[in-house]
């Protein structure tokens, strides 16, 4: 998603229970709940999810298909929905419970969401009344194997989090089928969901299973700060809708009519439905589904995704188009369908943006993996990102090629948001930067190609622009680290002292380590290692050592020192040259060509990171640069010319991210 910008707690045990679920039993937080409090560790010393091997050897996640029948009642707000969740043990403990969200509890009084707003003085959620706030209800226990189960709330006055005790223990390899039924209502508040009228924006609307990975379970209460970790398999969900509704989801539209040739813009393709990727795929037979005088029945199917979004208008305008790339070898992927679906956008703009995005995402990662992306113009402003659905509240070709750029950094590689977002929204913010020619690597390179080291004098007004906005983007992301008590990156999301924080954090402090390791490893290594990543991980959790481990087999080298210092604590790139010293190589006695002139400085660390800073001298022929070591606090560079030296500078071309530079420049007699 793209970053945005006390009184006494409402909530009580007995608030709760009158919003909560009718025969919820609300019981106390038990000893020992993974990840809640405030003593978990800020971050995991050992992998979450990537085996010791640091590859796919030995890895193992657990597996959730959903079948689901969802009525949308517009009358009451909400959705109507029962279904079947499979959950497959592919651990290798046997369980006794699952744990399963209920996000749209979050947006309503007794929520920690509500609880953290009340405590830093915003209003949102905590004084809503009936109908305005959101929820989600079971409105019959779960059944498994023919009998209710149990279920309880632990962090109740909360419950976006729910234990069910299973009917036996699950051992490795085996299934088991529950049966949910529940209504979802979204607030009126908006909020990464919501409604207004006949619109409603379905973020969050049925219990999902919690992740379990090498660590155990990962229970969070939905706050404010992360979202998003589920996983992987496959929703097949009918709707029952209002026959003027219009229909945006995850998914393929397998059978029924989402209603885009209805309300296609005029002049726009007609809707390519992609069923045929699923074609060769055994579908079971959906629940049957009542379908009341004037409404329809819509059928979609995701494979392979950890989420369900949906959103519906009967003013939605509908826009089509189809990315064609050569066969791959799988079925159907050959050609991914586009779909747009919008209440007052321009026509075309925003096709063009994400024909646009995912011309840019391919040449970084290779070719996208599912057989559909849609956008749908959401209530809110700005835009969060699902399986091969995006809502956004705007139109910004910044904001498609964010969003876009989610659909491989956390719905193919799927990180967990809750524990480590800059994984996944530091780099969608810097693949943003660099789609519009503002990441430094690149940009530093162009500026050696034509020898542009002085800002202010580059003739080409564009260049210089980009020169700027970078020298801004680094500005913003320093001071911030600058204050006493700054978070570092792997900071647990719900442990940051805000939003703000955590949005300085994770977006633009992440994109500034993104920038930093494309720099360290260079340009198509790093470029290699996107490729690497997210071919060898896609469909897959991933954390922080899938990624380190990928970037040290591209390059060869420990890197644990780079992401160490980056993710653990927080500082900047901060060297100093002293005045260089020049002198002459060899003996004018005995030498039979013009001796070579040698530039003799030392480069001292004064900052918490290390990185290996450029150093340049310049002649008449222009600029000579060489790479110092990473890891030492004081070293001499060296630097041998075949002409008089006219300058030394530190990092010439603006290749680092850092500001301090320009106090490490020498003229020299």
């Amino acid at each position: 998603m793209r970053a945005s910008l006390p009184r006494t707690l409402l909530a009580s045990a007995a608030l709760a229970a009158a919003l909560g679920a009718p025969g919820d039993t609300i019981v106390a937080q038990p000893a020992g709940l993974p990840n809640q409090g405030p003593e978990a560790p800020r971050v995991p010393k050992t992998p979450a999810t990537t085996p010791p091997s640091g590859t796919t050897t030995g890895y193992w996640q657990q597996r959730a298909d959903y079948q689901i029948v969802a009525q949308l009642d517009e009358a009451r707000g909400l959705v109507d929905a029962r279904g079947t969740l499979r959950y497959t043990n592919a651990s290798p403990d046997t369980l006794r419970e699952l744990w399963l969200h209920q996000h749209l509890n979050a947006f309503r009084p007794g929520s920690r969401w509500s609880a953290d707003d009340d405590a830093k003085g915003r209003e949102r959620f905590q004084a809503l009344k009936d109908p305005d706030y959101g929820f989600e209800r079971f409105t019959s226990a779960p059944r498994a194997e023919g009998r209710a189960l149990r279920y309880s709330y632990p962090l109740a006055p909360d419950s976006t989090v729910v234990r069910v005790e299973l009917p036996r223990p699950l051992p490795p390899a085996q299934r088991v089928e529950m049966q949910l039924a529940w209504v979802a209502r979204p607030s009126t508040v908006l909020r990464r969901q919501g409604r207004r009228g006949r619109h409603f924006d379905f973020a969050q609307w049925f219990p999902k299973v919690a992740v379990y990975d090498r660590h155990g379970w990962k229970p969070n209460a939905f706050v404010a700060q992360g979202e998003l970790h589920g996983e992987f398999g496959t929703f097949d969900v009918t709707f029952v809708l209002p026959a003027d509704q219009v229909i945006a989801a995850t998914g393929v539209p397998v059978s029924g009519d989402p209603g885009w040739e209805r309300v296609r813009v005029p002049g726009s393709a007609m809707p390519r439905y992609a069923r045929r990727a699923y074609a060769s795929v055994a579908l079971p037979q959906p629940p049957r589904a009542g379908r009341p005088a004037g409404f329809r029945t819509v059928r979609f199917v995701a494979r392979d995704v950890h989420h369900f979004g949906w959103s519906v208008s009967p003013d939605y305008r509908y826009e089509g188009d189809q990315w064609v790339r050569p066969r791959t070898g799988r079925p159907g992927w050959d050609t991914v369908a586009l779909h747009v679906l919008h209440e007052r956008w321009t026509p075309g703009r925003t096709l063009a943006d994400l024909r646009h995005a995912l011309t840019w995402l391919e040449s970084l990662y290779g070719p996208y993996a599912w057989p559909q992306l849609t956008i749908a113009e959401r209530l809110e402003g700005s835009g969060t990102e699902f399986p091969m659905l995006v809502m956004n509240g705007e139109e910004d070709r910044s904001l498609v090629v964010h969003e876009a750029g989610h659909q491989f950094t956390y719905g193919l590689l799927a990180n967990n948001e809750w524990q480590s977002a800059w994984m996944d929204e530091g780099f969608t913010t810097y693949q943003e930067l660099w789609s519009r020619g503002e990441a430094r690597v690149p940009l530093a390179a162009e500026r050696a190609a034509r020898q542009w080291h002085d800002v202010v004098s580059i003739p080409d007004s564009t260049v210089r622009r980009r020169v700027r906005a970078v020298e801004a983007f680094t500005a913003t992301v320093e001071d911030g680290t600058r204050l006493r008590g700054a978070p570092p990156l792997g900071l647990r999301s719900d442990l940051f002292a805000s939003k703000d924080d955590y949005d300085a954090m994770v977006y633009d402090r992440a994109a500034g380590m993104y920038a930093a390791l494309h720099d360290v490893m260079g340009d198509e290594p790093f470029r290699t290692l996107l490729r690497t990543y997210y071919g060898r991980w896609s469909f897959r959790h991933v954390d922080r050592w899938a990624m380190q481990k990928t970037a040290e087999g591209v390059t060869g080298t420990r890197l644990g020192w780079f992401f160490d210092q980056w993710i653990d604590s927080t500082g900047t790139i901060d060297y100093l040259l002293e005045r260089p010293t020049v002198s002459r190589a060899g003996d004018d006695s005995t030498a039979t060509r013009p001796r070579p002139w040698v530039v003799t400085v030392q480069l001292q660390r004064r900052g918490v990171y290390r990185h290996p800073m450029p150093v340049g001298v310049r002649t008449a022929s222009g600029w000579t640069v060489v790479r110092a070591e990473p890891l030492p606090d004081r070293q001499t560079v060296r630097i041998v010319l075949a002409e008089p030296p006219m300058d030394v500078w530190l990092d010439p071309f603006g290749t680092v991210e850092s500001r301090t530079t320009a106090q490490s420049r020498f003229v020299l007699p």
